[in-house]
Formats: structure tokens, sequence, C-alpha cells
């Protein structure tokens, strides 16, 4: 297994839940954090915008990464969702462990 931590934004609560409820209960994430109420500076069609958003963390193996940014790109609201991808280096056995364990099957290879 490769952990990793893949980050998406959205512009609502309710959103950021619906994408982390699908993503767990279809093995490909074990775990996603939701940090609220993020402010993002960004430009878009060359102005400057500024908007509260939510952050996803998804904790997952990188095999699973396509499958992750397939589903996220089908179910966002967003034109362009962020799609980022950080690769863990380390961390609790036991925790690493957990995560593995609850992923799709077929990461288990």
């Amino acid at each position: 297994m490769k952990p990793v931590i893949i980050y998406t934004t959205t512009n609502s609560k309710e959103e950021a839940k619906t994408l982390g409820n699908h993503l767990v209960k279809n093995g490909l994430a074990a775990c996603v954090n939701i940090v609220p109420k993020i402010e993002s500076i960004y430009m878009w069609n060359n102005e400057l915008c500024q908007d509260s958003e939510f952050l996803l963390m998804i904790k997952t193996d990188g095999k699973l990464k396509n499958e992750v940014q397939d589903m996220i790109c089908k179910h966002h609201s967003y034109e362009v969702p962020e799609v980022i991808m950080v690769n863990i280096e380390g961390g609790s056995p036991k925790y690493l462990d957990w995560l593995e364990n609850n992923l799709k099957k077929s990461t288990h290879v």
C-alpha cells in the first residue's frame, strides 16, 4: 500500500458530506476529514476571487487515486474541482494498517 492524502474543496458542508460519504461507503477512502470555513483566494476567469470553502482530506491508497479523482469530478459542483495528492511518508503502523484494512479489497494485492 502507498498511503496518500487527496485534497479537494467544496462550497458547502452538504456537498462535502455527500462526497465524503460516497468515498468511504465505496471503499475509496478509509477516512475523510472535513475542515470547515477555510478561506480560498484564487483567480477564476481573470478575476480575483475570495470564498469560504470546506476542505476534504481524503485518506486512501495511491492505487485508488484515479477512482477517487473520477468520482470527485463526476459528482462535484465545480467546473474544475481541486484534486491534489500528497504522499504519506510514514505514520503510526497501527493507523496505516487500519487505513489499509478499510479500503477496497483490490488494493490489498
